[in-house]
């Protein structure tokens, strides 16, 4: 065990692993799909972001919202949290989007510190309506 605590790297894997206990505790079937970032939930195929200090902190907002994952959830571990957010992928971006852009605005049109940055966070009140919404990960309907 490291004496500083998990890497960023072994909190996200923790989050991936905590969505996937999560859904079997549900009865929804899940599996890892592929080295870091995906997971398989019932039959939906889903993003995983994890924050750790507070928000889920996005480099790159353009890059984040060109994805087109069909859902994302977002797991929280801030201090001691185990909480779940899971959002439909499409509104998830578009909302994303929508709160950088109104940010800008808010700022000029450009971020104040640094013009070139792409960075975003989103807070838990950002995607409180998605907090256990396990039902989206149940069976696509015919």
């Amino acid at each position: 065990m490291s004496v500083n605590g998990p890497t960023n790297a072994q909190k996200h894997q923790a989050g991936r692993h905590l969505v996937l206990a999560e859904a079997l505790l549900r009865g929804i079937p899940s599996k890892l799909l592929g080295a870091t970032t995906y997971v398989e939930v019932g039959e939906h195929v889903a993003q995983v972001m994890v924050a750790a200090q507070g928000a889920w902190m996005i480099a790159d907002i353009d890059a984040t919202t060109a994805l087109t994952c069909e859902r994302v959830i977002l797991v929280d571990v801030t201090n001691g949290r185990r909480d779940f957010y899971v959002a439909e992928g499409s509104a998830f971006r578009a909302e994303v989007r929508a709160r950088h852009e109104a940010f800008l605005q808010q700022q000029g049109g450009t971020r104040p510190r640094n013009p070139d940055s792409k960075h975003t966070a989103v807070h838990p009140v950002d995607v409180a309506q998605w907090r256990d919404r396990w039902d989206l990960l149940l069976a696509r309907q015919a």
